[in-house]
């Protein structure tokens, strides 16, 4: 009864909540076959605003320019609206063969982020690491919020409702009546980037986003529009996120002492899956679809195997996907995504609740194939210059072919071969607070590194799960959110 009876409020209070932006003065009325019709989608916006909850960590002090960049803005839609940005001091745009969109985490630091990715490429550079360019171009969007950023973004640029909606794809709420959201303000990247006759020797854009951002590179590379005639090669890394866009209804963590999809009705909803979710301005597609496009695009992972702290989204409807680690939630996503296209990837020591006979067969959209990558950084925790810097973590920022990216760790066991699509991975332990069983999946060696293992908790649903590590290579930690 008294899960029914809180399943109903939660219901009433986002209806509440649902009005109540409705009538505030910022809102601005769309039909609902605008694609950007996006009132009340985000339903980690919406949890955040009823509960009082993720508030914390967010910086608001003035930005900060780093050297060897400058703060200035890109035109983002048709209504003169700007996206700031922290943009490379002196590009060289003719010679350039490789650009790098760095997006910053929950705290909003662009110009921190634009630093650790121009160092990890100077670094690169210097080691005469052959897959970095001298003269690439590195830019860092700044997605303001309209009221704790307020007097530092100008009168046409673009800011955000709070918390963080910028993460989930939303529209923009200032300046007055705007419609860009985050994903029309990635596409203006792209747009600049694939200009021939401004950067002529341009061949890779690589989207790079870590937490919140790479939760928004991880959707972006779900729902972008069409970039296969392009004369680029463009490349989506997603590190670290706390939480995916779930393709079904079906979800990793199954045991109700954790969380339960019966008292989260949110889980499905945007940014959490597809329900409620309204398009972009490539219009409004069926998950079906918008799977099918992201199997066959660059896709890449990656994932600190100490990110296991009990902190960023703790919603039901994060927890649902793999427990209160991001580091579980994102090996569960990897494993759902590969079983889903019944892929012969080996994911039967990874954690999450998930059989080939309770997911649906989606093979005939995937022909069997996920052009992914999933790397898994031993000794990194939730921070981007760890992962990001680090030897496996260079491969997959720079290297274009995907064969040349290393993947990590891998539980022990691991098959790279390859394991028969039609095996179900009933049997495989759950990660530490994930599903709440218990289990251990010790580290394989060859590629992967060795002597790292994830043990498995009794169902606490705390942060008590701990990753032994043992020859990690760890950098200066800077903070990085």
């Amino acid at each position: 009864m008294r899960a029914s009876t809180t399943s109903v409020a939660l219901v009433l209070t986002t209806l509440l909540t649902t009005l109540c932006a409705l009538a505030s003065a910022d809102y601005v009325p769309f039909g609902h076959h605008d694609p950007h019709w996006h009132a009340a989608r985000d339903a980690s916006t919406l949890t955040a605003k009823e509960k009082g909850t993720n508030l914390g960590y967010e910086e608001h002090t003035t930005p900060k320019v780093p050297s060897g960049s400058r703060l200035t803005s890109i035109d983002v839609g048709s209504a003169s609206h700007k996206l700031a940005v922290y943009w490379t001091r002196n590009p060289s745009n003719h010679h350039a063969k490789q650009a790098f969109v760095m997006i910053h985490g929950r705290n909003r630091n662009g110009g921190d982020y634009w630093k650790t990715m121009n160092d990890i490429l100077t670094s690169a550079v210097k080691a005469s690491y052959s897959s970095a360019d001298k003269n690439a171009i590195v830019v860092a969007p700044q997605f303001y919020s309209k009221k704790l950023n307020k007097g530092q973004y100008k009168k046409h640029e673009l800011a955000w409702d709070d918390i963080n909606a910028w993460q989930a794809g939303e529209a923009a709420i200032h300046p007055k009546g705007s419609k860009e959201s985050s994903f029309d303000a990635l596409d203006a990247f792209f747009d600049e980037f694939s200009n021939r006759t401004k950067y002529p020797a341009l061949q890779e854009l690589v989207f790079v986003g870590h937490g919140g951002g790479g939760q928004l590179i991880n959707r972006y590379g779900i729902v972008a529009k069409d970039m296969s005639s392009a004369s680029l090669s463009v490349r989506f890394i997603a590190g670290d996120p706390s939480s995916s866009a779930y393709f079904t209804e079906d979800r990793p963590t199954t045991d109700p002492s954790i969380a339960s999809k019966s008292t989260c009705p949110l889980y499905n909803t945007w940014r959490y899956g597809f329900t409620n979710f309204t398009g972009t301005l490539d219009g409004l597609k069926t998950p079906q679809e918008y799977f099918a496009q992201n199997v066959k695009r660059d896709v890449r992972y990656i994932v600190g195997n100490d990110d296991t702290a009990k902190n960023g989204d703790q919603y039901c409807m994060a927890i649902l996907q793999g427990g209160v680690a991001r580091r579980d939630r994102n090996l569960a996503w990897w494993k759902y995504i590969n079983m889903l296209a019944r892929t012969n990837e080996d994911v039967s020591g990874l954690p999450g609740n998930l059989t080939l006979a309770n997911l649906p067969d989606w093979s005939k959209l995937s022909g069997g194939k996920l052009s992914h990558t999933l790397t898994v950084i031993e000794g990194a925790t939730h921070n981007a210059d760890e992962v990001f810097g680090s030897q496996q973590g260079r491969t997959v920022l720079f290297e274009k072919s995907q064969s040349k990216v290393q993947r990590g760790w891998r539980p022990k066991g691991y098959n790279a071969a390859g394991v028969p699509t039609t095996s179900s991975s009933s049997s495989s332990p759950s990660a530490a607070g994930s599903t709440g069983s218990t289990g251990t999946a010790s580290s394989s060696t060859g590629q992967q590194q060795s002597g790292s293992s994830i043990s498995g908790a009794a169902k606490t649903g705390t942060s008590a799960s701990t990753l032994a590590v043992i020859g990690g290579v760890a950098l200066v930690a800077l903070g990085l959110a």
